[in-house]
């Protein structure tokens, strides 16, 4: 019955210390400090698309011949064609490098453009607005490095939290310790890419027309925030 009594015992005790460690831990004083840090940076790939339809020229050029002019434009340039140029034929996304002349004619095609400078995408626009290619959209951006950048946001918000944490507890006489938990989420906003479509009017003399005289296209920055939430240890 002894037995009996002190196993009880044993079980009610090993039962109650997490009880009374969880309280104590409540009981911790604390500080809890929110601090959130953002920043402005600029796309470093821009998706712009191109729609190229026999119907626009009136059925006096075809999809191939304006196919070839928007190519010739991009060689030009410099641009890795295999790399950059996506081809929506048929409904379904394929890379232009299997893209091939025994594909069934057709009558309208539409592309996607990747680049990675705005330097080089006004330029490539132009050029193909001055070859009459101009159904064209800037559709899409985006930052690369965005992994990097939350991470480097995130230090950033923490060491605001920590020092703002401290000056609020200096100004009652205490000190912060340890953080005795932290959190975090991000978000990223950015302004609809302007839907960018040509108001150059085609003529004989169009290929004339300087460069430097094309209107500027407007490419949005995109706007990172990370806001950490910090329980720091009041002493």
């Amino acid at each position: 019955m002894k037995k009996s009594i002190f196993t009880i015992l044993a079980i009610f005790a090993f039962a109650v210390l997490p009880i009374a460690a969880i309280a104590q831990n409540i009981q911790q004083p604390y500080i809890d400090m929110q601090a959130r840090v953002e920043r402005e940076v600029s796309p470093n790939e821009l998706y712009v698309t191109i729609i190229i339809k026999e119907s626009d020229y009136k059925g006096k050029k075809s999809l191939e011949q304006m196919q070839n002019k928007m190519l010739s434009v991009l060689t030009n340039n410099k641009i890795d064609i295999a790399e950059s140029l996506s081809l929506n034929y048929m409904g379904s996304n394929v890379s232009y490098k299997v893209f091939s002349k025994r594909i069934v004619p057709r009558t309208e095609a539409t592309y996607t453009l990747k680049l990675h400078d705005a330097t080089v995408m006004q330029k490539v626009i132009y050029e193909l607005e001055t070859n009459e290619i101009t159904n064209i959209s800037l559709t899409s951006t985006k930052y690369t490095n965005e992994d990097a950048l939350k991470t480097e946001l995130g230090v950033e918000a923490l060491k605001k939290a920590q020092e703002q944490a401290r000056a609020y507890a200096g100004a009652i006489g205490q000190e912060i310790g340890k953080a005795l938990s932290i959190s975090s989420w991000s978000s990223q906003n950015s302004q609809q890419p302007r839907m960018y479509k040509s108001n150059v009017m085609m003529s004989a003399n169009a290929d004339a027309v300087a460069v430097e005289s094309a209107p500027e296209i407007s490419i949005g920055k995109l706007t990172y925030t990370v806001t950490v939430d910090v329980k720091f240890e009041l002493k």
